[in-house]
Order: structure tokens, then C-alpha cells, then sequence
């Protein structure tokens, strides 16, 4: 069970004064059991005292994996074809009017982590260690990803996005989905000789790989093999960034990260998922790089227009900034998504933003992890 705080005040302690005036759902058996709710106002308002009572970790879950996985498939993991079968107009417009029908319940299906942004368990990290994140000695990475769900949206890729990037000197990580259609390996080459990278983005995008049983799953992640080697491919995402234990961990065998578990995920792709981490860290082997920055395709479903987006968009990474995360954005290339004039009109401007903002960089996954190693 969880107990909603605001940190009021940090006090003393300069490197939780990201934190003020955040909200935060903590354990509320641990909250007592540290005697931290002793410091808690009647509108549960904490201020830290110069000393802080003995904060002991010992029956405190690590928040980051409480919501980490969907361990249960969604419909269209459900159905005795592949949910891509439906016309995308169709899938788009049933999405829609649910996440329009959904947008005003977010403390239903964004409970835990709560939506657009939960950075509890930084908070919680910070809190406990005594000292902030090391991100925040530099200005913040910000990693920019594509999911390529269709030979439309790779056709848009390089007709649109990458010229914007570009101005930008910037280099995203473009997922791409090895077996869902016949790939085209001459815009593919264009992509790697124009300096940007290509990920591994599922198998056939049927949403069925995370739950497959095991000798199924190992066989769908070796289909990729040749596409890993061909183009010197680190990374990985989950199509639908559906994602269980059992994949992350078959997936350090071939993989040196995984992006596909959302800081916050909101209600899609299912209620109530996300680690509330805006840091990278290791789990099971694998370094998994969270997707920090709210989705274009759940905000386009949850009925948000271009400019709000882009409200949400900047004021979410500066938060991430303050509070020593990293900034991964995901943003599709797909029509119905952002490769629409409205969408990648406030794109450029955040690109455009950030690259004037001495408080940011781009970077890639290796750079910003060598970085963070050094």
C-alpha cells in the first residue's frame, strides 16, 4: 500500500532540493517504520529535519521493479492472429476513444508510478544514500529513439527526421522490427552512413515474444542475429514495450541494453506499469535504459493536441534534468503518430530548444553510459 507525500522542504539536505514541491508514492508500512511520517504535515507535507531519523533500507521494495513488468498479454497478445491485421486506421481510433474516454481516471490506471512523471524511486535513492545522482555533474544526456513499426514510418524516418536531427547534431537510436515485413536494406545502410544507429525493435511487432514459452522466445530473438551482426546493433526494445523477467533475461545474451520499460507508462500499454526511474541502471545482467520522456503514441491516444504535447514534453525534462536523470524520448515516424506536419513542427522546436540549452546534450546510449562509468 502506498501514502502519497509532497516533499515540502528538504532542508539541509541540498542534494533532495530537486524534490521540493514534488509528489511521491512511498511503501506506507516503511514510511512509519522509519519514522518519517513523524515529519509529515496534516495535507501530507514532508519537511526533512537537519538529522534525519535511521533510514534503514530492510523491507523497503525497490521501486523500480514493483510495476517494471507486464507479466500478463494484453488483448492483442490474446488474439489467434496478429493484432497487426486490423487496420491501423481502426486500431488507431478504438486506442483513441478509450484513451479520451481514460484521460480524466489517471488515478486509476497511473496509481503507481503516477502519470506523466514518477521519479519515487530517485527520490527514495537519493533519500537513502545521502547524496544526489551523479548525472547531474554534467549537462543532462538526451537520448533520442525512433520505433520503426512499418516501411511507412521508415520512409518517413528519412524523408523528415533525420534532416531535423541532424541540424541539431544529434543521433537517434532507430528500432526496427526484423520480421515484420520485407526490411529495405539500402535506407537501412543510409541510416548508419548518415551516423545514426539501429535497434532491435521484437520480432513480427504481434506483441506475443514476452509471453512465448521459452524455446519459442529464444528462437523469435535469434531471428535478429543477422541483422545484429550486419549493422553492430547494442540495443534492444519491446514492440509495445511489453517486457517480462524472463525476456530481459534471455535478451543479456545477445544485447548490451534494453529500452523498454517507461519511467511512467500510464495506461497503455497496460494500467499501473513503469520503474519511476528516470536513471539507467542494471537489471538481470542487461542495462536497461528507461523511457523517461511521455510517449507520442500514448499522449496521441490520451487525446492530447500537438502544442500540449509539447508543454508536457518540456516540463517533464526539466524535471528529469534537476532531479539527475537521463532524457529518453521515444517518438514514432508512423502518420497517425508524429510524422504529421502538426507533430513534427513541435518536435523541431524541442530539438531546437535543447540544443540551445546549456543544460542539456545530445548523446547516444554508449556515450552518455561511458560517461556515467568514467
Amino acid at each position: 500500500m502506498f501514502r502519497s507525500i509532497q516533499l515540502h522542504s528538504a532542508g539541509s539536505h541540498a542534494h533532495l532540493a530537486w524534490a521540493e514541491g514534488l509528489t511521491f508514492r512511498i511503501p506506507a508500512r516503511w514510511l512509519e517504520e522509519s519514522g518519517l511520517h513523524n515529519f509529515l504535515d496534516g495535507a501530507n507535507k514532508l519537511s526533512l529535519p537537519r538529522e534525519l531519523p535511521f533510514l534503514d533500507p530492510e523491507g523497503l521494495p525497490d521501486l523500480r521493479f514493483l510495476s517494471a513488468f507486464t507479466n500478463q498479454p494484453p488483448v492483442s497478445a490474446r488474439l489467434p492472429f496478429s493484432y497487426r491485421l486490423i487496420p491501423s486506421q481502426l486500431r488507431s481510433f478504438l486506442a483513441s476513444a478509450f484513451g479520451r474516454w481514460q484521460r480524466q481516471h489517471s488515478h486509476v490506471w497511473a496509481s503507481f508510478p503516477q502519470w506523466p512523471l514518477d521519479l519515487s524511486a530517485d527520490f527514495l535513492t537519493d533519500l537513502l544514500e545521502g547524496c544526489g545522482s551523479s548525472w547531474k555533474n554534467e549537462p543532462t544526456p538526451v537520448i533520442l529513439t525512433h520505433d520503426i513499426d512499418s516501411a511507412e514510418g521508415l520512409e518517413n524516418l528519412l524523408r523528415w527526421f533525420l534532416a531535423e536531427e541532424e541540424k541539431v547534431d544529434a543521433r537517434p537510436l532507430n528500432f526496427v522490427v526484423p520480421c515484420g515485413w520485407p526490411l529495405d536494406h539500402s535506407m537501412l545502410d543510409q541510416i548508419v552512413e548518415r551516423g545514426h544507429k539501429i535497434g532491435i525493435h521484437g520480432f513480427d511487432h504481434s506483441n506475443r515474444t514476452p509471453f512465448c514459452a521459452e524455446a519459442e522466445m529464444q528462437q523469435r530473438l535469434k531471428a535478429s542475429q543477422p541483422l545484429i551482426e550486419k549493422y553492430r546493433i547494442q540495443g534492444y526494445r519491446a514492440p509495445s514495450l511489453l517486457r517480462t523477467k524472463s525476456l530481459l533475461q534471455k535478451l543479456s545474451q545477445q544485447s548490451q541494453f534494453d529500452s523498454s520499460i517507461p519511467t511512467s507508462g500510464g495506461l497503455f500499454p497496460v494500467p499501473n506499469n513503469g520503474c519511476a526511474s528516470a536513471r539507467p541502471f542494471v537489471l538481470d545482467g542487461i542495462l536497461e535504459w528507461p523511457l523517461s520522456r511521455p510517449r507520442d503514441w500514448s499522449l496521441r491516444f490520451l487525446g492530447y493536441k500537438p502544442r500540449e504535447i509539447l508543454s508536457l514534453w518540456k516540463q517533464c525534462v526539466n524535471t528529469i534534468s534537476s532531479s539527475g536523470g537521463v532524457v529518453t524520448l521515444l517518438t514514432h515516424c508512423e502518420k497517425q503518430f508524429s510524422g504529421n506536419s502538426s507533430m513534427i513542427d513541435i518536435y523541431s522546436e524541442f530539438l531546437q530548444e535543447i540544443f540551445h540549452s546549456p543544460e542539456f546534450v545530445f548523446t547516444t546510449v554508449e556515450e552518455a553510459w561511458s560517461l556515467q562509468m568514467s
